[in-house]
């Protein structure tokens, strides 16, 4: 497995050659999880066709770490539900669904093991009457280990610490590491106003940025971490003279 930070599953839809008579609806594109932690992702299935369906779901594929285990659980209820321990073939489960019809019975599940890192599992969906109308999906997650005591953000791409010292008098510090240099990192210090009181890029060749706050007003801000130009982490600074 790839290493990673935060525990982030992406869901990727790809659709296979033919008419699909089945989508996924509503379900959460990007998850991200812990080491040791297991992860549930429901799959919301619905019938796009006019006439009633009848389908399987099974995997077609998946790259996971040694220690992990994936597998579908029906109802959400995992410790009954799940259909490896039940000794039942994925493959002969048949669900059906009228037209327009949505399903919300099955999740999937992955124990996210020992180990941080990227892993995937592609599912599909097969039309019972019709294998050639299919479906296929794969879920990406990100595990990682748990954050460190005094870091604000952690990611695949770029790791963040809290500010310190907070309160500051003179300056605020922050350390930081950028893992994928072809992501734009910089932090934003806004007043309780919403206004904007400062803008620093953090350079990926660096690994701490300095912040003088001499002509800070005293009170309270707040500082964001945005990745290409996405907020992604926001706390509180104290400014005291």
């Amino acid at each position: 497995m790839k290493k990673p930070a935060y525990f982030v599953i992406s869901l990727f839809l790809s659709f296979a050659a033919g008419a699909q008579s089945l989508k996924i609806v509503a379900t959460e594109a990007t998850q991200r999880g812990l080491i040791g932690q297991e992860i549930r992702t429901p799959l919301i299935i619905k019938n796009i066709s006019g006439q009633p369906v009848y389908y399987r779901v099974s995997i077609a594929k998946e790259q996971i770490g040694s220690s992990q285990k994936s597998y579908l659980c029906i109802n959400n209820d995992c410790s009954n539900g799940n259909i490896a321990q039940r000794g039942i073939n994925v493959a002969d489960v048949i669900h059906k669904l009228a037209p327009g019809e949505v399903d919300k019975t099955i999740v999937a599940v992955l124990e996210t093991g020992l180990v941080q890192g990227v892993s995937s599992v592609t599912y599909q969906l097969t039309n019972a009457r019709n294998p050639a109308d299919y479906t296929r999906f794969e879920l990406q997650y990100e595990v990682v280990e748990p954050p460190k005591e005094g870091l604000l953000y952690s990611s695949i791409n770029v790791e963040l610490s809290d500010v310190y010292p907070n309160p500051a008098t003179e300056v605020a510090i922050f350390d930081y590491l950028i893992k994928d240099d072809s992501k734009e990192a910089k932090i934003i210090i806004h007043n309780v106003l919403g206004s904007v009181a400062g803008e620093y890029d953090l350079n990926p060749f660096e690994q701490q940025l300095k912040i003088p706050v001499d002509d800070f007003n005293p009170g309270v801000y707040f500082y964001s971490l945005y990745i290409d130009n996405e907020g992604v982490a926001t706390k509180k600074l104290v400014v005291r003279k």
